[in-house]
Order: C-alpha cells, then sequence, then structure tokens
C-alpha cells in the first residue's frame, strides 16, 4: 500500500501527472519502452492518456501491457488516488522466459526486428545491457525447477493438440474399415505402433511445457513440426523418424509400423547452438523418452536464447539502418546541393541569353528608328516625294514596331533583376 501524501494538493497531482507525460513523450521518441519504464508510466498516468500521445487506441495499448505481464490499475485506481486514498500498487512480475525486455507499440508480428523510430538519426543508440542472468544459469535453475518427464502407457490424458489429431483421425479410421475397397489415402494417421508411442512421447513433452507457460500449436492432419511459443518466441521441435517425410497420405508400410522404429527429436530443426543441445536419436540401449526432460529444458533455453539473440540483432539492425539513413541522407543533400547548383547555372545562362537578346531587340529598335528618320530626310529632297499623310501614317507604325521590340521603353530589361 502506498499513501497520496505526495498528491495531497491538486496543484501537485496536475505537475505529477504533466510531468510523467513530458516523460511518456520523452519514452516515445526511444526505439522501445523497457518494461520497468512502462511499468512506472502506467501506474502514474491514465492509460487513455498514454494511448492518446502514442496515437493507438486504449485498448490496443492495454493489451500490449498484458501481453508483456506488465500489471495495469483496476477500474476505480483513479477516483482513489483523486480523492487522496490509498490504493495498492501491484508489483511487476519478473520477466518470463522468451518474452523481450523492451516493448515496443504498432510492431506487426511479422516484423522480426519491430519498427523504426522515426527520428532514428536524431538518436544515442546504446547497447543492450547484459542480462540478470546468463544462458548458462537460466539452465541450471531449469535444470532444477524441471519436473522429470514421464511416458504414459496411453493417451487417455492427452495434451489439446494431441487431442486434436486423435479426434481428427476418428471419422478417417471409420471410414476405412467401412470402406470395401481400402484406400491408404484414407487411412487413419496415428494407429500404428509406431505412431502411438511418438504421440505419447509428444504428449508427455507437451503437458511439461504447459507447465512452465510454454503454449504448443500445430497446423495440417498430419504435423511433422509443432510450434512451442515460449514467451512471445517462437520454438520448433518434431518427434518423427529420421526419414520421415510426411504428407496427406501413407504408404503399406507405415500402417502397421513397429514402435522399435528409430525416433529422432530436433530442436528449430537440429541446428546448432552454443550451449544447447538441439537433437537426440534413439540408440539401442538408449531411446529419446529418458531424455525428454532435458528435451524440454532445451527448449525452454532455446526461447530464451533467440528472445535474447533477437534483441541483440534488433540493436544491430537499427545501428545498421540508423547508418543506411545517415549515408541516405548525406547522399540526398549532396544530390539537392548538386541540382540546386545546376539549376543556378541553368538560370543564369537563362539570364544571360534574355540580356543578350534584349540587347540584339533594342539595336533592331534603333535601327528603325534610324531607318525612319533616313526615311523623312530623303523624302525631302527626292524629286518625286512621298505625300505627307503616306509618310506620316507609315512613320507612325514603323516606330510603332520599334517601341514594341525595344526592352527599354517595354521595361522588360527589369524582369531580368
Amino acid at each position: 500500500m502506498y499513501d497520496i501524501r505526495t498528491f495531497r494538493t491538486y496543484k501537485t497531482k496536475r505537475q505529477a501527472y504533466a510531468s510523467n507525460v513530458i516523460l511518456f513523450m520523452s519514452l516515445t521518441m526511444q526505439p522501445n519502452f523497457s518494461r520497468e519504464a512502462l511499468y512506472e508510466l502506467v501506474w502514474t498516468t491514465p492509460v487513455k492518456t498514454l494511448a492518446t500521445q502514442h496515437g493507438i487506441s486504449d485498448v490496443a495499448f492495454a493489451k500490449t501491457c498484458k501481453h508483456h505481464n506488465i500489471p495495469l490499475p483496476p477500474r476505480g485506481h483513479w477516483a482513489k488516488l483523486e480523492a487522496g486514498k490509498k490504493v495498492y500498487r501491484q508489483p511487476l512480475p519478473a520477466r518470463a522466459l522468451g518474452m523481450p525486455r523492451d516493448v515496443a507499440f504498432g510492431a506487426s508480428k511479422w516484423d522480426y526486428y519491430g519498427s523504426a523510430p522515426k527520428n532514428l538519426i536524431e538518436l544515442e543508440l546504446t547497447a543492450p545491457q547484459p542480462f540478470d542472468e546468463t544462458l548458462a544459469e537460466v539452465r541450471v535453475k531449469l535444470t532444477k525447477s524441471v519436473k522429470k518427464v514421464t511416458v504414459p502407457r496411453d493417451l487417455s490424458m492427452a495434451h489439446p493438440v494431441i487431442r486434436k489429431l486423435l479426434e481428427a483421425d476418428i471419422p478417417r479410421r471409420e471410414k476405412y474399415l467401412a470402406s470395401t475397397y481400402r484406400s491408404l489415402y484414407d487411412a487413419p494417421y496415428f494407429d500404428s505402433p509406431f505412431e502411438q508411442r511418438r504421440l505419447r512421447a509428444l504428449n508427455a513433452l507437451f503437458l511439461c511445457l504447459e507447465k512452465y507457460d510454454a503454449r504448443v500449436t500445430s497446423s495440417g492432419k498430419n504435423p511433422q513440426k509443432f510450434n512451442v511459443k515460449v514467451g512471445a518466441t517462437d520454438v520448433l521441435i518434431s518427434i518423427d523418424d529420421p526419414k520421415a517425410e510426411r504428407s496427406s497420405w501413407y504408404g503399406a508400410a507405415d500402417i502397421a509400423k513397429a514402435a522399435s522404429s528409430a525416433l529422432v527429436v530436433k530442436i528449430d530443426n537440429g541446428a546448432a547452438v552454443e550451449g544447447i543441445q538441439t537433437s537426440w536419436q534413439d540408440k539401442p540401449d538408449d531411446r529419446v523418452e529418458s531424455h525428454l526432460t532435458d528435451v524440454a529444458v532445451n527448449v525452454l533455453v532455446a526461447g530464451e536464447h533467440t528472445c535474447r539473440e533477437k534483441e541483440n540483432s534488433r540493436y544491430q539492425w537499427l545501428v545498421e539502418y540508423k547508418a543506411h539513413l545517415i549515408e541516405r541522407a548525406k547522399r540526398e543533400k549532396e544530390e539537392a546541393e548538386q541540382a540546386e547548383r545546376e539549376r543556378r547555372i541553368r538560370e543564369e545562362k537563362a539570364r544571360v541569353d534574355r540580356l543578350l537578346s534584349e540587347a540584339k531587340a533594342l539595336r533592331e529598335a534603333e535601327e528603325i528608328r534610324a531607318y525612319v528618320a533616313s526615311v523623312r530626310k530623303l523624302n525631302e529632297n527626292s524629286m518625286d516625294p512621298v505625300s505627307v499623310d503616306e509618310l506620316t501614317n507609315w512613320a507612325l507604325w514603323a516606330m510603332e514596331q520599334a517601341d514594341r521590340i525595344d526592352p527599354v521603353r517595354s521595361r522588360r530589361f527589369l524582369n531580368d533583376q
């Protein structure tokens, strides 16, 4: 419980509220929120206000907090706070395995690195801090806490994923057994001793993982791989024949495949990861079922490992993307400056061309005026002069043409300034 004495006056409350909004706005300029920073914000400023500041709905904001296991104030919290009553602040739970330390709003779940902040160029990026526990320490703790996985004799206590596969097999079996001409295309997938053994091993592993908040899903009627979500991180796992190629139908040999057929367990396709075992295979005197506890531990460690790698990869991506943006901005600036220089050169050349054109027009206008003066003078001394009216009309027209092309009289030359 904590007291509201620090918020005793309205003025103090408003100052605290304003400071938290400023803090939130400064945090939104960063690549991500830390869980701790976001936790402090949601318990000192209403979610609706924070969501508005961030440009998303309060529902989306609250869902993101829930996804990262950040508790929110209950209904009536702010009314009690305003009234000066004591309120209970639910503590921030520890980060779960496979959950990121930072919270990103607005990032698509398909976006591996999340979205980059709009002001990335101005940000000073700092490398991720070391985790409180090393991966080896996480493994030791899990090894002590994960209980031994035992494989039951049957599937009466089936995990939802296994139960769904078994239930989907029922109509296939009925159709197959009822048919006069049985087609392997309609044969049930999981009736053979081998498949029953495989499903029991998977079932025991899934039930163990569920106890540690690792959610298992699958797709397809006859899946080879299963997805285990450790926190917010996906880990693929398979338990199958090393040579299995699962499809929508079985070959004749698969219908009664022996339980003694080899099994292999693979985490994320068995790709080598330092410090994490990713593959187990049957041996003559050592079956994979005896290693399922170790498999469960390594699945959880793999989820945490991938989560940490993603954080480091995101930092490296931001560093590289920032460098790319800086280089692109530099290149665009240079291109803009070059374009501006070329524009000025073209503009100056156009001005000079107009200047020369106007000088030529002025010379032509002066030539017309001189020509008119010469015609007048010659007409006076002519033996057969043109009439005064005709000469006057012609001279007026000629002088109008001179004035029209004269850039000084028309003041066109001022347009070049």
